[in-house]
């Protein structure tokens, strides 16, 4: 029997403190490089659920689960925490998992080739908004399940289930209390409101605060660019010099953004609190690490994983249901950002 692979094995092997192993797998604070080290060998170990997630080989249970994205998820805590929700799910379960990376058509036809000569029960798209490619998904006999989706999916076609943070009300209501309690007239959203249906709803959610409080929607206070920009501290500068006036509050798509948003502003001379309030989303490690550490929103990513699971399962036992919209509760996280 192969033996399991446990944190104080991938410790020895790194010569690390089982510790810090912890901290890396289950994306708490820890250097990007140890972080890298750490999944790198739980993916080249078989460490749990990493090298069901990153590898296609091995003996296949009764069903088969394909995670479609067009970036490696394992190198990313977001997804991470995801994955390890639905590990905790596929206990209960005889289901293997397995992922593909989709960079270009000729890959995506890859894909379908494989679909086509291998039995695939599910289809799981986290992090994968491109609408032609979700129209052929859609056309195909195939359960899907998706971790957030394009902003104008009611074009789109077919049975699926989406699955996303809550997102609107807990943006709205952190609003609406900045403008009672801390006198915030002006918003602004920085990212590209129309990259997803979780954006969007961040976006709508700061949108309707200022339409309940009687305030104007001024979007000369926003970096609304698009994918096409990236949104990276020396880029953010030069946006921040281009509005016509800051913002009280700037209210980022996610923490990412918000964090070069701080390096940008701090670039700039410009005080967080003091001189404009700077909330994020997703509440990853680096929100709380950063200077000054940051508001944020709490995903619980594993529930988000655990779902995942649910519904697709769902999904195959009836496969003619109505499609479903899940939210999964976020939670306020207050820090020295706003």
């Amino acid at each position: 029997m192969e033996k399991k692979v446990t944190i104080q094995d991938i410790a020895d092997t790194l010569n690390l403190s089982r510790n810090t192993v912890s901290k890396a797998l289950n994306g708490k604070n820890v250097p990007a490089r140890t972080r890298n080290a750490v999944l790198n060998a739980a993916i080249e170990m078989g460490y749990k659920g990493y090298k069901l997630a990153a590898s296609s080989d091995g003996t296949m249970g009764q069903k088969r689960f394909v995670i479609l994205s067009t970036r490696l998820l394992l190198n990313m805590n977001y997804y991470i925490l995801v994955l390890r929700g639905m590990e905790e799910n596929l206990l209960d379960y005889d289901v293997d998992l397995v992922q593909f990376k989709i960079t270009n058509q000729a890959s995506f036809s890859k894909f379908k080739h494989y679909l086509s000569n291998s039995k695939v029960d599910g289809i799981i798209c986290m992090e994968f908004f491109e609408p032609e490619y979700i129209a052929e998904l859609l056309e195909l006999d195939t359960a899907l399940v998706f971790l957030d989706f394009p902003l104008n999916y009611s074009t789109l076609r077919g049975k699926y289930d989406i699955i996303l943070p809550e997102s609107q009300d807990v943006i709205k209501n952190f609003c609406m209390d900045m403008i009672r309690e801390n006198n915030c007239r002006t918003f602004g959203f920085v990212g590209d409101y129309l990259h997803c249906c979780s954006f969007y709803e961040r976006f709508t959610g700061m949108r309707e605060a200022l339409f309940f409080s009687s305030l104007p929607v001024d979007l000369q206070y926003s970096i609304l660019n698009d994918d096409s920009m990236p949104y990276v501290p020396e880029a953010l500068a030069e946006q921040i010099q281009n509005l016509s006036a800051l913002p009280d509050c700037f209210v980022a798509a996610n923490d990412t953004i918000a964090i070069n948003l701080l390096k940008a502003l701090k670039s700039l001379k410009i005080s967080v609190p003091k001189d404009v309030r700077v909330i994020g989303f997703d509440n990853m490690a680096d929100a709380k690490s950063c200077t000054p550490p940051l508001t944020s929103v709490n995903v619980n990513k594993s529930m988000l994983g655990k779902r995942i699971i649910g519904l697709l399962l769902d999904r195959i036992a009836n496969p003619m249901q109505a499609n479903q919209i899940i939210h999964i509760s976020s939670k306020l996280v207050i820090r020295s950002s706003t």
